[in-house]
């Protein structure tokens, strides 16, 4: 421990006072310590030649305002301090950190859970203390808001009464001047442009959506640090006033004391057209590419379509590993390899790669399709070698591929075909070989689908009915074990009536009891005679869907010609049956013939 002898001197700078003590004594600044013996406050304003003592010891009872925003209002203290050895204090170990923001307006201090705080007479003084010996060291006034500070330290000591030790850092406002208010600067928020994966061209927005805002430019107010030394606050800096125009049938505006806010009144993207911003409905493109627009995702729920207008040999309209999620789109030319394409209508005029993949909520057209389609209804020319899934699908000639539907009707049907649907498929005429047609209901995803959440409803239907048969049983198990003693008082009750007394109240309160239990009971009963009625519908149901094949028809009203595969697949069995017809067979279905189902080829 160091030692030396204490010296008192009048300072401005403790900080510095203390290092030069320990400096000449040669230890360690922290072996240095003081005690405050008195301190005075001076102010000199701008017209003053000289520092002027202030009275009192609230210096922000004895300032105005006008005197806290004057840069040139000056602050300065002087302290009497005793410089001695450092001595640890006998109870309190007080730890804890500084936190302040950047003018120094507001000090903060974060007591460490790994202090000593012992809940004795005058404990609140020696923090006030410690705090105030800290806040000199770094050159901070002290009486600044002692009132203030005060209270945070009662509230400290009764969180350590109530909660005992602290478990986390505590924070305290150990100095507070007079803040300043920074002002406002003038900005804008582009709130519709949202966060993608990748770069979208468009963003699309519904109506009352909160497309962009214009942030308000305000004055701030010169404040003053802890310190003492005034905070101007420049000017607020305005650069965006005037910048957003725009057209009032598609936005409209709401202003408060902050800000302006654009709100979308119709669905669509937003769009900027010569410096007026609108929100669009048609997106007009010469084409789709990475390098040129980047993805188009605005969301099919969005009230927009799009149009890619070139059409040029070799070049694709939309270019490989594109992505678009539009509402509606109409492509003249050709869709790239790898293309992802979601709309809920889609007309593409040229031809679609085979590694395309496209997914359309209600009606897709297309010139030439060799990827993969789903859509509710698909209107192709040519297929060729490409896959479609869909409730309708129509196509004027297809090379090859496949088809999954409910209903499928080719006008001219070549090679290497497979087409399965749920109830009907019909072909005008048949030029090639190796195809296959099947009436295959549980290979469609959407019956498949149905069939599947029937057999769960009809699982969870016959497990909730063996546990009510289970409860119901055991209650008339029990109900039954209680004839022989409520007979007992039925027939108390029988008696005294018939010698015109009143029954005993216990009894008619048992023999109610009994009878409304009874009609509880038959009221269950009849609740779970309705559970076995809805149940045995249920698997009648489900009965009826697994004879979807019976309902299916192969049209053709051309000729086989003894090379197409014609097949018709029971859904519960996953039984073929199995045909290679030949000549003029306009209608094939399948029939049940006794307890077999067979094969019925209709002709002309």
């Amino acid at each position: 421990m160091a030692d030396f002898t204490p010296i008192i001197k009048i300072s401005t700078n403790i900080k510095e006072d203390l290092l030069l003590c320990a400096q000449s004594n040669k230890i360690d600044a922290h072996e240095v310590d003081f005690d405050l013996l008195s301190y005075e406050t001076f102010y000199q304003k701008a017209e003053d030649n000289g520092w002027h003592p202030m009275e009192g010891k609230n210096l922000l009872k004895q300032i105005t305002q006008e005197e806290l925003y004057d840069s040139s209002f000056l602050l300065r203290q002087e302290y009497q301090i005793r410089i001695r050895p450092f001595t640890p204090h006998q109870f309190l170990d007080l730890r804890f950190s500084i936190a302040m923001n950047k003018s120094k307006g507001i000090v903060t201090a974060l007591i460490d859970p790994a202090s000593t705080i012992p809940l004795k007479k005058g404990v609140q003084e020696w923090i006030k203390e410690v705090i105030d010996h800290r806040k000199l060291r770094l050159g901070f006034l002290i009486a600044t808001a002692d009132e203030e500070l005060d209270d945070a330290i009662l509230r400290l000591l009764a969180r350590l009464q109530k909660q005992g030790p602290l478990s986390e850092p505590y924070p305290i406002v150990i100095a507070k001047f007079f803040p300043a208010i920074e002002a406002v600067n003038d900005a804008i928020i582009l709130h519709y442009k949202k966060e993608h994966e990748h770069n979208s061209l468009i963003e699309g927005v519904q109506p009352d959506d909160l497309l962009f805002e214009y942030i308000l430019p305000k004055h701030g107010r010169n404040g003053r640090g802890c310190d003492g030394v005034a905070i101007v606050v420049p000017e607020p800096i305005i650069k965006y006033a005037g910048v957003i125009k725009i057209d009032d049938t598609t936005i409209r505006s709401e202003q408060d004391e902050n800000s302006i806010r654009y709100y979308a009144k119709v669905s669509g993207f937003v769009k900027r057209d010569k410096g007026v911003f609108s929100v669009a409905q048609v997106l007009n493109l010469e084409s789709v590419s990475m390098k040129k627009t980047g993805f188009i995702e605005a969301g099919i729920d969005k009230d927009i379509s799009l149009a890619v207008t070139r059409n040029v040999f070799n070049e694709d309209a939309v270019g490989m590993g594109m992505s678009i999620d539009i509402q509606k789109v109409n492509i003249d030319g050709t869709v790239g390899e790898n293309t992802k394409i979601k709309a809920d209508d889609l007309t593409i005029g040229a031809q679609t790669h085979r590694k395309s993949h496209i997914d359309v909520t209600d009606v897709a057209r297309i010139q030439l399709h060799r990827g993969d389609l789903k859509a509710k209804e698909a209107i192709i020319d040519v297929l060729e070698g490409g896959r479609i899934e869909a409730e309708v699908v129509r196509v004027n000639k297809m090379l090859g591929g496949e088809i999954i539907a409910g209903k499928v009707y080719i006008d001219l049907l070549y090679s290497h075909a497979k087409i399965i649907a749920l109830e009907h498929i019909e072909v005008d005429q048949i030029l090639g070989e190796a195809n296959t047609l099947m009436i295959d209901p549980y290979s469609v995803p959407t019956y498949h689908e149905q069939i599947a959440q029937m057999q769960m409803q009809i699982a969870q239907k016959e497990e909730l009915y063996a546990l009510h048969i289970q409860e119901l049983s055991a209650k008339q198990h029990e109900f039954k074990a209680k004839n022989v003693r409520i007979k007992e008082f039925q027939k108390r009750v029988v008696q005294a009536q018939e010698k015109g007394l009143e029954p005993m109240k216990a009894d008619m309160v048992r023999v109610r009891q009994y009878q409304g239990e009874a009609q509880k009971l038959h009221y269950e009963a009849g609740k779970l005679r309705e559970e076995h009625d809805y149940l045995t519908a249920l698997r009648g149901k489900l009965e009826k869907f697994y004879e979807a094949d019976l309902h299916g028809v192969i049209v053709c009203k051309g000729s086989y010609n003894g090379h197409t595969r014609v097949a018709f697949v029971d859904p519960k069995t996953r039984e073929e049956h199995t045909s290679f017809p030949n000549g003029s067979v306009c209608e094939i279905r399948l029939e049940l013939q006794g307890d077999e189902k067979k094969l019925r080829l209709h002709s002309n």
